[in-house]
């Protein structure tokens, strides 16, 4: 192609593209015209209108600039007023300016370059009833996908804009005033973005920029905010993709101060305290998930709140998945008057949230306060249909619904409004509950225990008198025959801790039915009934109530006052008449409970603080014992506690001319739990007190006991195993069930004869004396005595290892033609035992090296009857061998003359001594060996 060719080639394109850009320049140049101003204005308001969603009049003048990117201006633009949107109330703009290149317009679309916006005023009036939690952050992500792929973005300014936005759903006005919003383009791509104004009449600023393009695919962006209030910061990176654009944003803020922001909203009350905020947006725009929360907010009173975690579906507000802590210091109330329990007060918290905004869900709640530590599984799902600001500032919550246990048969229902949730007044809140009576009782049973039903009832707690109160609550058992409960609580300042009433009614009319249901067993007990009260303030407390088991009734009474910061306690516990075998009954109720109580579960109160703190003076009387003839019958003492220390001062027990007194002191506060008792027991006709208990235990007698203990244990049946001191016991004039104790030391044909009419023994005496160390109890000298048989016995009884080790020498107290003794011993586990017969009828000498104190048997003389020496149930102990086995006297042969007690005789010591080691010897128990 020759040259001339190429460029008339090029003289024709060039031609047919400025006849092109030519068709939509001279199109411009026309509409321009004067003449078409009114064909400008409906041109304009119908691309703004359908732009915004907005009828709008253009009642300026519409102006176009001729240029490759061409100017159009407009002015005075308001909307049609009768075709406002619901929401809007008014709308109107000074002038806008766009910039349209005409490049695009080739191609049949529109697009802008530059945008200015001068004036804008827009007021927005929401209803009642129209939500906008979830609207408004599908709105705002639409907006940043359409700013951001908008040409003007990069050409944007906006000046002397308004933005009124009354909420009537929430209550919440606010004022945004835009000074200048521009955002510009650099040479190199990126963009800059400075905006300022004001909120609410305070100041506010959004400052950073955007980067570059990388592959055409990405934009890093750094923006930092300070707003009325809050001052925070976003940074990360925006995706443009064909499918959709994905955000990964990382986002920080700051509450400098709780008490301003409340103030700038218009926000009634006081909270002296700070917040920080950070977390990560990311994902499609459609979907936007927030993770890496860390939401905290402290108090200059101490107290923290934090929230962590995620919301799978943030558009939404779905998927959510936070955890929440609190931390809450303890404040004592300003009047110190107060009863240590009412006290009480939340000092943490933790949880779970689940679920959406529409139904959070709490799951596995833990509430710390000062007196209880509980668990719930689930609480929820909690829903609020409105937060609310009235018109004097108070921020609310309507129609709160909160559900707690199962989801189709909740056991919790509350419902109603807090008016006023910053200094938590207004409350108006009705509850209903149905749980199985197990949970109640706080039982380690199956719930559904067959006869036990369900405690169910209502309640109320209001502020309307002026105080925060739990104005009813009102609770019976429901569908069970096994027992009858009733509660009815009314607490009309709860803040104040003041005036209380609370009345409970229990009545089991079988309760050996109630145990058979529970897996337990409890013979005899019968009916047992309760009815108390509890009412007071938080100066005052008075208790009372009337138990009844059997055929004892028992009354409670206890007054207390709160004096000069200090509380105290005082009353009675008394009975007009005490069956003694009610006392097993009350035994039987009481091990019932202990059995089947859940003491794993979390919902156990500790009042332990509160206990060190207040003293208790109780009075026990008890009238008269029944069984007690017309000699004087009662229990009189005082039991007092202090500071975890529990005494009895001293508590005595009178019956049929005889006395039992016991004092001392119970340790709570060290752990394990430990007591020191001392007392003695005087004359008390056993038989009778066993016979009135209903106690089948064929003994009786006149017993005398001395004793002083200690010990320690977590519970009862760790006592035994720790005591230690000494006990002393002894029967007088009694009988025993057995009449085989008198074989032991007679012959057959004598004992045969000796036998009374219906069995038994009749005992002259019994002394047992043990001392204790660490659960073990040894005795040296346990005698018991008939008219027939004296038996001495020594030996020991293991309370920690549960078992027992005695060792009896009878010794027949008449002569007879046939003598003949029959040592023995009980031995094995201490509650299942066993009879040995032991060694030959005489008893041999023990040797030193056998364990004390089975070789003090052996020097133990027992004086026949008749004898000067013989006392009843007195023995005579001779000295204990010396170390090595040897005797003090060399020569002797024991007290008896006969070897029994002392040495073998020079002929066996010569045997002994002749061999390399002592031989073994038939003794008392079998093969010794010294």
């Amino acid at each position: 192609m020759s040259l001339s060719s190429f460029l008339r080639t090029i003289l024709q394109v060039g031609f047919v593209l400025l006849l092109i850009l030519a068709i939509p320049v001279a199109g411009l140049m026309l509409i321009s015209a004067g003449p078409f101003e009114e064909v400008r204005r409906k041109a304009a308001q119908h691309f703004i209108s359908e732009a915004i969603d907005v009828p709008v009049e253009v009642k300026g003048p519409v102006e176009i600039g001729i240029s490759l990117e061409p100017k159009v201006s407009l002015r005075d633009i308001v909307a049609v007023e009768n075709r406002l949107p619901a929401d809007m109330k008014d709308l109107s703009v000074k002038a806008v300016v766009v910039e349209i290149p005409l490049l695009p317009l080739l191609t049949g679309h529109l697009d802008l370059s530059g945008l200015t916006v001068d004036g804008l005023k827009v007021a927005i009036d929401i209803p009642q009833g129209r939500g906008t939690g979830v609207q408004g952050i599908q709105a705002i992500a639409g907006f940043v996908g359409n700013v951001v792929h908008s040409g003007s973005s990069s050409d944007f300014e906006m000046r002397d804009t308004l933005i009124d936005i009354t909420d009537q759903e929430t209550g919440f006005k606010i004022t945004y005033a835009f000074d200048a919003v521009v955002s510009k383009a650099r040479d190199d791509g990126s963009i800059v973005v400075d905006a300022k104004g004001r909120m609410n009449g305070e100041p506010w600023k959004f400052s950073g920029d955007v980067k570059p393009r990388m592959d055409g695919q990405k934009r890093t962006f750094d923006f930092s905010v300070d707003h009325p209030g809050l001052v925070g910061a976003l940074s990360g990176d925006y995706v443009f993709g064909s499918a959709g654009d994905v955000v990964d944003v990382k986002v920080t803020a700051e509450v400098p101060s709780l008490q301003q922001s409340l103030e700038l909203y218009g926000i009634k009350g006081e909270l002296d305290g700070s917040s920080d905020f950070s977390g990560r947006i990311s994902g499609p725009l459609e979907a936007l998930k927030l993770s890496d929360v860390e939401f905290t907010t402290s108090f200059e009173s101490g107290d923290a709140y934090t929230l962590s975690g995620g919301i799978d579906d943030l558009t939404a507000m779905s998927g959510l998945d936070l955890t929440l802590d609190g931390k809450i210091k303890k404040h004592d109330p300003p009047d110190s008057q107060v009863w240590p329990f009412l006290k009480v007060g939340i000092s943490g918290f933790s949880g779970k949230l689940k679920g959406s905004l529409d139904g959070v869900m709490v799951r596995d709640l833990t509430i710390d306060t000062t007196a209880i530590d509980t668990t719930l599984s689930t609480l929820g799902p909690i829903t609020a249909e409105r937060l609310y600001k009235d018109k004097d500032g108070r921020l609310g919550i309507y129609d709160v619904v909160i559900l707690a246990g199962d989801t189709e048969h909740p056991g919790l229902r509350i419902t109603g409004d807090v008016k006023d949730i910053i200094d938590f007044k207004g409350v108006d809140l009705k509850g209903v509950f149905d749980i199985p009576t197990t949970e109640f009782l706080d039982l380690a049973v199956n719930k559904d225990v067959a006869g036990l039903g369900h405690f169910s009832g209502d309640f109320e707690v209001s502020d309307a008198d002026g105080s925060l109160g739990l104005e009813a609550l009102s609770a019976r058992v429901t569908d069970s025959k096994l027992l009858s409960l009733s509660l009815d609580l009314s607490y009309d300042d709860v803040k104040a801790g003041d005036d209380f009433d609370l009345a409970t009614q229990l009545d089991i009319p079988s309760f050996e039915a109630l145990a058979a249901a529970l897996g337990s067993d409890a013979a005899d007990v019968g009916q047992v009934k309760f009815d108390g009260t509890v009412s007071g303030g938080k100066n005052r407390l008075n208790l009372a109530g009337t138990a009844l088991a059997g055929e004892t009734t028992i009354k409670g009474v206890l007054s207390g006052v709160v004096k000069d910061g200090k509380p105290s306690l005082s009353g009675s516990l008394s009975s007009p008449l005490l069956h003694l075998s009610d006392v097993k009954r009350l035994h039987a109720v009481g091990t019932t409970y202990l059995q089947n109580v859940d003491d794993k579960d979390l919902d156990v109160v500790d009042y332990s603080d509160m206990w060190n703190d207040l003293p208790v003076d109780l009075e026990i009387d008890v009238a008269e014992i029944a069984g007690g003839g017309t000699d004087a019958s009662n229990i009189k003492g005082q039991v007092t506690y202090l500071s975890g220390i529990v005494g009895l001062d001293p508590l005595a027990l009178t019956y049929l001319g005889g006395r039992a007194t016991t004092s001392g002191k119970i340790d709570t506060v060290k752990k394990p739990t430990s007591f020191a008792l001392k007392g003695n027991v005087d004359s008390l006709a056993i038989g009778t007190i066993l016979k009135e208990m209903k106690v089948n235990f064929p003994v009786r007698g006149t017993l005398f006991v001395d004793y002083d203990l200690t010990g320690a244990g977590n519970t009862i049946a760790e006592i035994p195993g720790s005591l230690g001191g000494s006990a002393r016991s002894s029967l007088r004039d009694g009988w025993m069930g057995s009449d085989l104790i008198n074989l032991t030391g007679m012959s057959l044909p004598a004992w045969l004869l000796s036998r009374e009419r219906g069995g038994g023994t009749e005992l002259v005496c019994v002394v047992a004396p043990f001392a204790f160390n660490e659960g073990r109890g040894t005795t040296r000298g346990l005698v018991l005595e008939t008219r027939e048989v004296q038996i001495a016995g020594v030996g020991y009884v293991n309370l920690r290892r549960e078992t027992i080790d005695l060792r009896f020498k009878p010794q027949p107290l008449r002569r007879e033609l046939i003598q003949v003794t029959q040592p023995f011993a009980i031995q094995g586990n201490l509650y299942h035992p066993t009879v040995h017969l032991k060694g030959v009828p005489v008893l041999n000498a023990l040797a030193g090296s056998i364990a004390f104190p089975f070789n003090a048997l052996d020097h133990i003389i027992q004086p026949r009857l008749g004898e000067v020496r013989h006392k009843p149930c007195q023995v005579i102990h001779t000295a204990m061998p010396e170390e090595g086995g040897r005797e003090r006297r060399q020569g002797g042969r024991g007290p008896l003359g006969l070897g029994i007690l002392g040495g073998e005789g020079p002929a066996s010591r010569a045997r002994e001594q002749g061999r390399g080691r002592e031989a073994p010897r038939e003794g008392l128990f079998g093969r010794e060996r010294r």
